[in-house]
């Protein structure tokens, strides 16, 4: 058992002032220094460390469950350490910010999983989630958490790196407070989010902050000139959605515009030439309009295509499975001129020159079927051969399908 969770418990973390490195990050990202002011004070918690100096935290039972091996998932639930969906109760028995019962069941959860339990934990000052370890620039969660556990400017450059990382430099710079609430919040409280980050923002810039409208003078401009962006949600976001998948880009019709979205809409964009910054303004809705949707394409280059044509184009996937190919060719070969195979299977594979270096993995494999084959190794061999000619072909031919109707760009 790993002794992290005590290594971290013992830790005491080196408070750092904020203002000097949010200016720094600030500039770098090309945003006002009160946009990240603000969203630091809206989703902290307070404090990177408490009273005794240990990183903040707070186990979430929901998450570990998902994290968990879906072996282990029953007993950590009868254990009292997960819970298959988030609820008030989870937090039960947890007492508040800086308290040994937090450490407690997080050593209890490290005891079942210890890479499962440190991704289900939120820590410091912003309180990012374990499991976006490599979102704020960190190899593995266990060296995350314990760059959170040293000082207060990790924690600082994590908060930044995560946001820059979720693709919101633009939204920073826009002050688009949906878009930046639907990231770091989900999608479960974007309007409530959106308008605590608005206030701080004007409170911490000083401006005025219009509670008719929910929003601060500074971001009308971009607004007015987006339809619809991260963040939003209803039905047009519904039929954006529908739209999208006609014309190529299937998405769940859910009414969110979240990541997914705007990964296919800035797909969208790439295709007709548009920039493509995933949102959908007056050119992009325009360019959605006219496109013509995937069963009325009627391109003959690519109904006419060959698993030849992409050979030559350099597929991976098909040059893959022209290897597998060659190693069935090489199997069946050999079983047919082995004959009934007076030799034994070594000494056949032994004899194929280049072809055993491809087989040597399946050397091993193949033994106790051998073995249990007996007087019939040369039907045995012929079999796994065809196996894997015939899995081979499949792989071609989807690969050949999916070129032919547009849904792969490779």
């Amino acid at each position: 058992m790993s002794f992290i969770v005590e290594k971290l418990r013992r830790a005491r973390g080196t408070q750092t002032s904020t203002e000097p490195l949010l200016k720094q990050e600030a500039a770098r990202l090309g945003c006002e220094m009160a946009v990240l002011q603000a969203v630091l004070e809206v989703e902290s918690k307070g404090a990177p460390f408490d009273d005794q100096g240990r990183l903040i935290l707070l186990p979430e039972k929901h998450v570990f469950y998902r994290e968990l091996p879906k072996s282990e998932r029953l007993k950590a639930v009868t254990l009292g350490l997960a819970a298959k969906r988030w609820k008030k109760k989870n937090y039960k028995g947890l007492g508040g910010s800086g308290s040994n019962r937090r450490w407690d069941r997080l050593r209890k959860m490290a005891k079942l999983d210890e890479t499962a339990a440190l991704k289900a934990c939120s820590y410091g000052l912003a309180q990012i989630m374990g499991f976006n370890f490599s979102m704020c620039g960190y190899d593995s969660v266990q060296d995350f958490v314990l760059a959170l556990a040293a000082n207060g400017e990790n924690q600082i450059k994590a908060f930044v790196s995560f946001l820059e990382t979720s693709g919101l430099r633009d939204e920073l710079q826009a002050k688009d407070w949906r878009a930046i609430a639907r990231i770091y919040n989900g999608k479960g409280q974007v309007d409530y989010y959106a308008a605590l980050l608005a206030e701080a923002y004007a409170r911490i810039a000083g401006v005025t902050y219009n509670f008719a409208t929910g929003s601060s003078g500074a971001s009308q401009a971009s607004s007015s000139e987006t339809i619809l962006s991260l963040g939003s949600s209803g039905y047009r976001v519904k039929a954006l959605q529908e739209r999208l998948a006609t014309v190529g880009f299937p998405l769940r019709p859910d009414g969110d515009f979240g990541p997914a979205t705007r990964q296919a809409v800035v797909a969208f964009q790439v295709e007709h030439g548009l920039k493509p910054d995933g949102k959908v303004g007056g050119n992009t809705e325009t360019a959605l309009e006219q496109a013509v949707p995937l069963t009325q394409r009627h391109d003959e280059a690519r109904a006419n295509l060959t698993v030849r044509d992409l050979r030559a184009a350099g597929s991976q996937t098909v040059k893959k499975a022209d290897d597998l190919t060659r190693v069935a060719k090489v199997l069946v070969g050999t079983s047919v001129g082995a004959g009934a195979l007076g030799e034994t299977s070594q000494g056949v594979l032994d004899q194929l020159g280049t072809g055993a270096e491809q087989l040597s993995q399946l050397r091993h494999q193949l033994a106790p079927l051998m073995e249990l084959a007996s007087d019939n190794k040369w039907l045995l061999i012929a079999g796994v051969g065809l196996g894997i000619w015939y899995l081979a072909r499949n792989i071609k031919q989807r690969r050949l399908e999916d070129a032919q109707s547009w849904r792969h760009a490779g």
